[in-house]
């Protein structure tokens, strides 16, 4: 019952700053999911496991911006994607079918949808991992941090181009333009009214960390984390990150190669963080029993 609840919760407080226009940030997340933890009885228990975690996140994100001050050429993988594709780019094919400049369609919204839960869903699965063991979330933010400093360096020393970037009007026929549907859409739909907390309104965003992909990397971590306790869960993360992948594709944020780069960093993070632990459990060993008098 709380279980659903605490859902129902979340769906209200999330989908009314949507629907206003209110930029969902790790700091209005964690907040949110503070006060079920003190309806629990665990809310010191919460800041002290998840206090770190927001510090860390934060010069994480802080530091992000730097790295598009390095002064390498951002890289241009629309050759490597065409390779893949057979000479195709994935994100003019979906914004040829399915865009259209003059209105909002729902796909536009639905694309928004995920691209905007970035934040919320992997510290809701965090969440969800921390009420049942807090080793276990331990682990997955553990791993988590690790993906996400791992992609700052390749961000600082290789960064890359996204499609809306590489593509821009002006630059290409206008048969080859990509659209940043995601931009344009909250245009549409907020104008200036779109509300970003001033702690983010002082960031300075990377445009050209697209390779990896963390948007896609993030849900993927997670149904990784959750295939073994939770199943159902780590089949709906798996089907997420599905709609993730076409979503950011879509918008013109990222290739399908940036993606597939993220899966691969999931994939090293979870080993990394995974054989840490069974190293330092082998050291840390069991206490030998003391031999009786």
């Amino acid at each position: 019952m709380l279980l659903i609840g605490s859902l129902l919760y979340l769906s209200v407080v999330f989908g009314v700053m949507l629907w206003r226009g209110v930029s969902i940030e790790p700091e209005w997340v964690v907040l949110a999911l503070l006060v079920i933890a003190i309806a629990l009885g665990r809310g010191l228990t919460f800041i002290a496991d998840w206090g770190p975690f927001l510090l860390l996140f934060f010069a994480y994100e802080a530091m992000r911006g730097f790295a598009a001050k390095t002064g390498f050429a951002p890289h241009d993988l629309s050759g490597l994607e065409q390779v893949a594709f057979g000479g195709m780019l994935p994100t003019l094919t979906l914004q040829h079918a399915f865009y259209r400049v003059e209105t909002v369609s729902p796909q536009d919204v639905i694309a928004m949808f995920f691209y905007f839960m970035h934040f919320p869903m992997p510290i809701v699965v965090g969440f969800v991992f921390w009420l049942r063991s807090r080793d276990h979330f331990h682990h997955f933010i553990g791993a988590l941090l690790l993906m996400a400093f791992l992609s700052f360096v390749t961000y600082l020393f290789w960064p890359s181009a996204p499609p809306w970037y590489q593509f821009q009007e002006g630059h290409v026929p206008p048969s080859q333009v990509v659209h940043k549907i995601l931009n344009e859409t909250v245009d549409k739909l907020w104008g200036s009214n779109y509300f970003v907390s001033p702690l983010y309104t002082h960031l300075n965003p990377n445009q050209f960390a697209a390779f990896p992909s963390l948007h896609a990397a993030f849900p993927a971590l997670a149904a990784v984390y959750a295939w073994n306790r939770f199943r159902v869960l780590a089949i709906g993360l798996v089907a997420w990150t599905t709609a993730v992948l076409l979503s950011i594709v879509y918008l013109g944020e990222h290739y399908v190669v940036d993606a597939i780069d993220g899966f691969l960093y999931v994939a090293v993070a979870t080993v990394l963080v995974e054989g840490f632990v069974r190293w330092r459990a082998r050291r840390s060993g069991p206490t030998p029993a003391r031999p009786s008098a």
